[in-house]
């Protein structure tokens, strides 16, 4: 066996060992569970950006990317508050790439607008 997959071989085992000392730590410690709980939240809370959004900028958005940016902050809050009521405490940076992602879907919004207007949001 040449000197290269003996290398590769023991470099794989050694994590899968590390991979499987880190996973009983955090089970032992019940940082599992909360881990798990965090990704449902994130998935619901992501869920339910797209059809806020999706609503929201129906209602409110005329197309003029100059009205973007307080209506994106409007979302933002009301993200915000979503988060809060689900039990997840998200920063501001957070809630934007959720935010964006709930708009690459979303016909009439184009996506350089969408940037552009995060960018002016603090």
């Amino acid at each position: 066996m040449p000197l290269r997959s003996i290398i590769i071989t023991a470099a794989l085992l050694l994590d899968a060992v590390i991979m499987y000392i880190v996973v009983m730590q955090l089970k032992k410690k019940g940082l599992l569970q909360n881990l798990g709980a965090g990704l449902v939240t994130a998935r619901t809370l992501t869920a339910d950006a797209r059809d806020l959004c999706g609503n929201f900028l129906r209602a409110n958005y005329s197309g003029n990317p100059d009205d973007l940016p307080p209506l994106l902050d409007q979302l933002l809050t009301q993200l915000d508050e979503k988060a809060t009521a689900n039990g997840a405490s998200l920063t501001r940076p957070v809630l934007k790439l959720v935010l964006e992602s709930a708009l690459q879907n979303q016909d009439g919004v184009p996506l350089r607008d969408v940037h552009e207007a995060l960018r002016k949001v603090a």
